[in-house]
């Protein structure tokens, strides 16, 4: 399990070159990636984009890189275009009929004269060393992520154990709601009619008392909220990428407590349903941040 939330960066630094890489990532629904980069090396977003996203797969997610070419200018003459400018002022000169002396600086401003040869940043061997500045970085943030994960991972299992313990206690304590109900509507009839049910009045009793008590049985709702639980926490224990199934997962067991809760009103059940109403909510924010 991993946070999406994490930050690593790494750096390099020789004579030639100063790189260094940051990436920051928060809580998203889906992959918000945005790859920053000096115009020198925009070449490489593709490369970026695909690296980090093999290890990130949901989150909001900022890569900033800053390069600093400490390498020298190579400066070049280019004799070709010296000469044309050297014969126009020259020409110039001739038209003017004048003895000044020709501007020779001037000359050599004018452009393309003298060229600044580009440093050959598309080289396979600069690639491979912007890459694996990135890889640090990228290995940084992960460590950051997993730790975080790890927390996550510790609390949504205790989460887990509150939840099981009052789902049992709900399980156990029922049978005696369903009796309790049985024998308050059985009293409050016979109150009514002033005498106790016998023959055909009894057996009718019964029927509309056991449908009465089927719409307030809780047991499948019990059954299936064990049961997300239990797929719950087989979630945790698989790989990353599981945010999004974890949160449907409580969503539903949210569901389930919500319709116990509403048929099983006994003072005794209150405390554990709301204990599993609490923990869900807490797991619920939790898992916001899961990748």
């Amino acid at each position: 399990m991993k946070s999406m939330t994490g930050f690593g960066k790494a750096g390099y630094s020789d004579d030639n070159y100063e790189i260094n890489v940051e990436i920051k990532s928060v809580n998203s629904r889906f992959l918000d990636l945005k790859i920053k980069l000096p115009y020198e090396i925009s070449f490489l977003e593709p490369v970026f984009s695909k690296t980090v996203s093999k290890k990130i797969k949901r989150g909001k997610v900022d890569v900033y890189t800053n390069l600093v070419n400490k390498k020298p200018p190579v400066l070049e003459l280019n004799t070709e275009t010296l000469k044309k400018y050297w014969d126009l002022y020259s020409r110039a000169k001739e038209v003017l009929k004048t003895d000044a002396n020709l501007p020779f600086a001037k000359v050599l401003s004018e452009r393309d004269v003298i060229a600044i040869k580009k440093d050959d940043l598309e080289s396979g061997a600069f690639i491979e060393l912007v890459r694996s500045v990135l890889d640090k970085a990228l290995n940084e943030h992960q460590k950051m992520a997993q730790n975080e994960g790890r927390s996550m991972l510790k609390f949504l299992t205790s989460s887990l154990k509150k939840m099981k313990k009052s789902i049992d206690n709900l399980q156990q304590t029922f049978p005696e709601y369903k009796k309790e109900i049985h024998n308050k509507l059985k009293t409050n009839v016979e109150t009514l009619l002033k005498n106790k049910l016998e023959g055909e009045d009894h057996k009718r009793f019964l029927q509309e008392t056991a449908l009465y008590v089927e719409k307030a049985d809780v047991n499948e709702e019990i059954v299936r909220l064990q049961h997300h639980l239990e797929k719950f926490k087989n979630k945790l224990n698989t790989d990353d990428g599981v945010g999004k199934s974890l949160n449907f997962i409580l969503q539903e067991m949210l569901r389930e407590i919500n319709t116990i809760g509403s048929k099983f009103t006994s003072t005794s059940a209150f405390d554990d349903v709301l204990t599993i109403k609490e923990e869900i909510e807490k797991c619920r924010e939790l898992v916001q941040n899961v990748e």
